[in-house]
Parts: structure tokens; C-alpha cells; sequence
């Protein structure tokens, strides 16, 4: 794969979780596992949802780090961009009150949110916080399935224990989300090898 090929994976990629990401907000159905922490967080510490999301991410790239994954410079830089983007796109996808279109914004949602994470880490520039934790437990020979299950399942108990916001379409996505991600890999032809896109430490 090229650099250029590879680039225009990681924009595209930051493109789909910036689209993925207010379909479920409109959906109102449950937001994913990280933002339950960081509405969590939020709730206890009186911190804007802004300021909350970087030192949250800060901290799973640290133990992502510790378990044997290594950072890209993408995953700084999609921390600065998506957001901003996220708000762009929020204010173009109407509010549904009606259950069937908001059952259709969190599918949809929840299936582009899983493509851009695989294509993100097959770009092997950065990924995202929650995947830096999971491929930090795959460097420690854990399997994607269960090391996705891991690094959904922590933040949404711990937030959940402190009032972050949560729904039955959490649930979904901390469910299958893991299933999603190693399926995807595999139809890119992508096997992450001890920390996938984040080479372990010397």
C-alpha cells in the first residue's frame, strides 16, 4: 500500500466515524461505550464533554502504550480533527422522533463506524482511542473479538458507575462491534501481527 493510498484511507476513515458518530446521536438509541465514559466523567467532574474527551483518550493511549502498542501520529491528529467534523455533520442530520428512521440512523451509524475503524487500522498511521487499548491486548496475545469486548466493556462499566448516559444500542455496539472489526480486517486482508497497526516497543 502507498502512503497516498494509505492517507486517503486515514481521511476517509475520519470522514466515516465523523458521519457514524451523530447518526447514533440522532438515533438517541445509546452512544458508544467511550462516549458513556466520557459523558460519565463529565456528569461527576463538572469538565465540558470537549476537555473530558482529551484526557480520557489521553489515558487509553497510555495503556495502550504500557501494553506493548505505539502511537501514531494519527491518532493525535484525528483526536483534533474529528471533532470539529462531528459537529459539522450533526448539524446536517435532522432530529427523528419517529422509531423506525432513528432505528435505521443507529444501523447505519454502527456499520460506517465499524468500516472506518478498519480501514483506520490497516493504515498503520494511528487509530482512535479505544483501538489503541485494543490493539495494546492483542500485542499481549489476546484475539480481537475479546480484546474489542475489553476495551468497549471498561469504559462503559466505569462510566455507567458514575452516570455517564446509556442505551440499549451501547449495549449493541460494545456487543458487536468486535465481531464486526475482526470480520472487516479479514476482508481487507488484514491480520494484525503483535499490536497490528501500532508496532509493539522495542
Amino acid at each position: 500500500m502507498t502512503r497516498m493510498t494509505r492517507i486517503l484511507r486515514l481521511l476517509g476513515s475520519w470522514v466515516g466515524v465523523s458521519i457514524g458518530v451523530p447518526l447514533l446521536i440522532r438515533a438517541e438509541l445509546g452512544v458508544a461505550p467511550f462516549d458513556v465514559l466520557n459523558t460519565g466523567v463529565a456528569h461527576a467532574t463538572g469538565w465540558s464533554l470537549g476537555a473530558v474527551f482529551v484526557v480520557d483518550a489521553s489515558i487509553f493511549y497510555l495503556v495502550g502504550w504500557l501494553l506493548g502498542a505505539r502511537l501514531g501520529w494519527a491518532s493525535i491528529g484525528g483526536t483534533l480533527i474529528i471533532g470539529p467534523m462531528v459537529n459539522v455533520f450533526l448539524g446536517l442530520i435532522p432530529v427523528q422522533r419517529a422509531m423506525v428512521p432513528r432505528l435505521g440512523f443507529f444501523v447505519v451509524g454502527l456499520l460506517i463506524i465499524a468500516v472506518a475503524i478498519c480501514i483506520v487500522i490497516t493504515t498503520e498511521l494511528g487509530a482512535g482511542p479505544s483501538e489503541v487499548f485494543m490493539l495494546g491486548l492483542v500485542v499481549r496475545g489476546m484475539g480481537i473479538v475479546p480484546a474489542r469486548w475489553i476495551s468497549d466493556g471498561f469504559p462503559l462499566i466505569i462510566g455507567t458507575l458514575i452516570g455517564g448516559a446509556l442505551g440499549p444500542g451501547t449495549l449493541v455496539f460494545a456487543l458487536t462491534m468486535g465481531p464486526m472489526v475482526k470480520y472487516g480486517l479479514g476482508r481487507l486482508h488484514y491480520q494484525p501481527d503483535r499490536g497490528g497497526t501500532l508496532p509493539a516497543r522495542p
